[in-house]
């Protein structure tokens, strides 16, 4: 399973990047609004599903400062994250601040309580002022943005509805309605690649999670512009070792097999869809299932009978339906892409089709999501009749399918 060779080659980067032995780092935060007895911890991402692992906590001792020193074997990739002593930390869009330390470090951190997940990051890879320049845009516009989520809750709290959805909509649709900002901030992404062509630990690491679905040619030819010293880092041989496993996922190539229990208890193995196209599909209570799932609906409708299966992969439907019920439903209820969410969850909770849980006893049918590396809603895997992957992404593979179906189902139609 590719579950097994991706826990084998993070055991094996480790294995090679620890024979420098451990080397001593630092982290001083001189933020604004800290109290004794809060706490600031660094989990570590596990790369490249970022999954969390325990790293390092530092209790506050000092209003507004934290301090912490200890040893990296190798390079590492923490999510720190803010744990007042009371009171809750403010919705700010963001659930941590990511940071990558090398060991012999001295990291420094400079910002508020209120908004220290754009918080100001020193040392290491962030000496580069032109990277410093890039996070200090990104952060500026993530702080603006998260201010309309700030105000959307206190709305609805207060019961207003309509103000809500009006906040609601300018969060969602931000980047959309500021391009002018986007587009700096892509301007200056494009020119930090550009002035490193050997590329850096932050572009590497930055490149890992979209490798199970960035097309292996061009991985490997981004790859092959990072310097020797990259390549032969911790990040650089995880890299390496996952670009070639996910070669196995690309199109044209055999899904792996897999076994699943779905939602009423049948026992389902791939060679069951053998002769049908099946799409899974994996969806959830977000934006882009919200505005995708009538058109899966539409799909299914209209190929179903003629050998067109859909698997739903969900962590809970048992969750989404405790949020439909809890709606009212004398008022909308304001989401991105509708006036009212509530029908788009009764359809949710009703699919039609083949349905699996993730968050079950059963760790086969998480293993199906680990065997075919899908991250991320809504994301869609299409296998052919021969059990082929025809697509494999978010979005684009949908439409994908859309169109395969057309030729092939629908009698050459046009999508």
């Amino acid at each position: 399973m590719l579950r097994t060779l991706l826990i084998g080659l993070l055991a094996a980067a480790c294995g090679t990047a620890a024979a420098a032995g451990p080397q001593k780092f630092t982290v001083d935060g001189r933020i604004d609004g800290l109290q004794p007895g809060d706490t600031i911890r660094f989990e570590t991402i596990q790369l490249p599903r970022w999954q969390y692992l325990p790293g390092f906590d530092v209790v506050v001792k000092k209003p507004g400062r934290f301090s912490y020193k200890g040893t990296l074997e190798h390079d590492q990739y923490y999510m720190m994250t803010y744990h007042p002593k009371t009171g809750k930390v403010r919705k700010n869009g963001r659930g941590g601040k990511p940071v990558i330390i090398t060991p012999g470090d001295r990291i420094t951190v400079a910002g508020t309580a209120d908004e220290i997940y754009y918080s100001a990051w020193g040392g290491g890879v962030y000496s580069d002022p032109e990277l410093a320049e890039v996070l200090r845009v990104e952060d500026s516009l993530g702080q603006v943005r998260g201010s309309y989520l700030r105000r959307y809750a206190e709305l609805m709290e207060q019961k207003d509805t309509l103000a809500a959805r009006e906040c609601g909509k300018k969060f969602n649709l931000f980047y959309d309605d500021n391009r002018a900002a986007v587009d700096r901030v892509r301007t200056l992404n494009r020119n930090y690649r550009k002035n490193h062509p050997d590329g850096t630990l932050y572009l590497l690491v930055e490149e890992i999670p979209g490798l199970s679905y960035t097309p292996v040619d061009k991985a490997r030819a981004t790859f092959d512009t990072y310097s020797e010293a990259l390549r032969e880092s911790y990040f650089g041989q995880l890299y390496a070792r996952y670009m070639e496993a996910m070669a196995r996922l690309t199109v044209g190539q055999p899904g792996p097999d897999f076994t699943v229990t779905t939602v009423d208890g049948r026992t389902l193995t791939k060679a069951d869809f053998r002769g049908k196209y099946l799409l899974m599909y994996h969806w959830g209570m977000c934006p882009g299932s919200i505005a995708i799932d009538r058109y899966v609906r539409e799909l299914y409708d209209e190929y179903h009978a003629q050998g067109f299966e859909v698997m739903g992969l969900t962590q809970s439907i048992d969750v989404i339906r405790k949020v439909y019920e809890s709606l009212p439903a004398d008022r909308p209820t304001p989401a991105s892409g509708t006036d009212d969410i509530r029908p788009v969850l009764a359809r949710m909770v009703e699919h039609p089709w083949i349905e699996v849980e993730l968050e079950t006893d059963h760790p086969e049918n998480q293993a199906l999501t680990e065997a075919y590396v899908i991250q991320g809603l809504p994301f869609f895997v299409f296998l052919g009749p021969d059990g082929k992957i025809l697509a494999r992404e978010f979005h684009q593979a949908f439409q994908d399918a859309v169109r395969i179906l057309n030729r092939e189902l629908g009698g050459g139609k046009d999508e």
